[in-house]
């Protein structure tokens, strides 16, 4: 199924010729082809889905807002992040095994993230040998 090369057509669903962007339209062609993929390949796990919507970058009542507006188009209610209220906010839902979220994160807090994962890749730690594990000399 996934071997095959078709028309970027082919993978838009034809309900009512839906008239999307060609963002969508790509996202869409994507999913399409993932499911392929997975019809195609029963002898591996199934991957796990997480997708996310963006909440923009415009400040902490804008981020809200957008995270409101995805709330309401899933017929949710978003909500502070457990343990992070003042700092998170979120709405969160599973189509089927698929996960969609979109939080708004304030500038403080994403400022701080990238400060305590500054580090990453900096420091080495030591590799443990063969030898070091069979309880050879050290």
């Amino acid at each position: 199924m996934t071997d095959v090369e078709v028309a970027a057509t082919e993978w838009v669903p034809r309900v009512a010729l839906m008239e999307v962007s060609t963002e969508r339209a790509a996202l869409i062609r994507g999913l399409f082809a993932l499911a392929a993929w997975v019809a195609d390949h029963p002898e591996l796990p199934p991957p796990s889905v997480t997708a996310s919507v963006y909440a923009g970058s415009d400040g902490w009542d804008s981020k809200c807002r957008a995270v409101d507006a995805v709330a309401t188009a899933l017929g949710k209610t978003a909500a502070p992040s457990p343990g992070r209220a003042g700092t998170r906010y979120e709405v969160r839902t599973s189509l089927g095994p698929v996960e969609l979220y979109s939080v708004a994160i304030t500038d403080e807090e994403h400022a701080a993230y990238h400060a305590a994962h500054s580090y990453v890749g900096a420091v080495e730690t030591a590799v443990a040998t063969g030898s070091d594990v069979a309880g050879g000399a050290r």
